[in-house]
């Protein structure tokens, strides 16, 4: 199946021509799409409204944007201005029998998700698990007096009432091929870009397709920093100039694998990569190399790891968190529009 995945991906964004085989079903996909849009936009379809404003971030296409570090920017330096943000999530990859989940210092990745737990660990900050987004929101607005709700991959989630939209794009891989699933990577047509209130750009690509200056959205770069490596089980810190020259094992399960191996052979590191899929279940042979060189992973899937060993704790797992760095204006707009939406 990984194998299969790959092919697709692959054919996605090399624009392989045997993907075309597969265009009637993203026509069929296409229609259920915006017929779902439609119906709630009309109102046949119901959206909840919660109490606090509700910014989505979230993407039109699968896998890997950088929606996570930009949620725990957006929960930063909206703490920073004075509100109290929650963040909801629909915990991807978790399992429980009773919903919503607040995420707490004793989460773990199998019940919550692994992206809460990272955005807890990140931020801090109130976060809530629930497949029905607006029941965790309320949970956040009810029990945490969150004024502001950022609901985490909630773009196609029409079923809670949003305020402000945020579309994150991979500036590296771009639309792909620009047709809808599964011929094509999009959940959406790349023209709902212009129906969002921010466009953030993962990196710099003059080929990315933009909404044009007519449209309402504002466009914004983002670029990822890393920040220092984190060991895993003792918490011990390494500056990220430690890597130059330095050979590793890297691990990544996440939407874009690459563009992480991309950055730590940027920093100088020998990498042997270890490529798997999104939401992966680690198991110990997945992250134990022979030679006990250092195995460099992300936050998300080294709060997955954690949990792999109770007793004997290899002091060789590392990971490397990253902060998003974006031009001032696009947080003092976003709260211009959150002042507006107050009044």
């Amino acid at each position: 199946m990984s194998k299969l995945s790959d092919a697709v991906t692959n054919a996605w964004y090399q624009n392989k021509k045997w993907i075309w085989w597969l265009l009637p079903l993203s026509v069929l996909f296409c229609w259920v799409s915006r017929l779902r849009r439609f119906c709630y936009q009309k109102g046949w379809f119901e959206s909840t409204r919660v109490e606090a404003p509700v910014i989505i971030v979230g993407n039109i296409s699968v896998g890997g944007t950088g929606k996570s570090p930009l949620t725990g920017f957006l929960v930063s330096e909206l703490t920073r201005r004075g509100y109290r943000p929650g963040v909801v999530s629909r915990g991807y990859g978790g399992e429980s029998d009773r919903y919503p989940l607040i995420v707490g210092e004793d989460a773990s990745a199998e019940t919550v998700g692994d992206e809460p737990l990272m955005l807890y660990q990140m931020t801090q900050s109130p976060v809530a698990v629930d497949p029905v987004r607006s029941r965790g929101a309320s949970k956040l607005c009810e029990d945490y007096d969150c004024n502001v709700i950022i609901c985490d991959d909630g773009l196609q989630h029409y079923a809670i009432a949003r305020d402000i939209e945020i579309c994150v794009i991979d500036g590296e891989r771009g639309c792909g091929n620009g047709f809808l699933l599964p011929a094509g990577p999009l959940r959406e047509s790349s023209r709902r870009l212009a129906d969002v209130d921010f466009v953030i750009v993962n990196g710099a690509n003059e080929s990315v397709k933009l909404p044009s200056q007519q449209s309402k959205c504002s466009v914004f770069e983002m670029t990822l920093r890393p920040i220092e490596l984190i060991n895993v089980f003792n918490g011990r810190k390494w500056m990220v100039g430690e890597l130059q020259g330095m050979s590793i094992h890297a691990v990544a399960g996440i939407g874009n694998p690459d563009r992480f191996f991309s950055t730590l052979r940027s920093l100088g590191a020998e990498v042997t990569a270890h490529a798997f899929p999104d939401h992966h279940h680690f198991s110990r042979d997945d992250v134990m190399f022979e030679g006990g060189v250092p195995v460099i992973m992300t936050h998300k899937d080294a709060v997955k790891c954690f949990a792999l060993f109770s007793e004997s704790k290899p002091d060789n797992l590392w990971y490397l968190p990253v902060s998003a760095d974006i031009d001032g204006q696009f947080i003092e707009k976003l709260c211009e529009q959150l002042s507006e939406i107050s009044q």
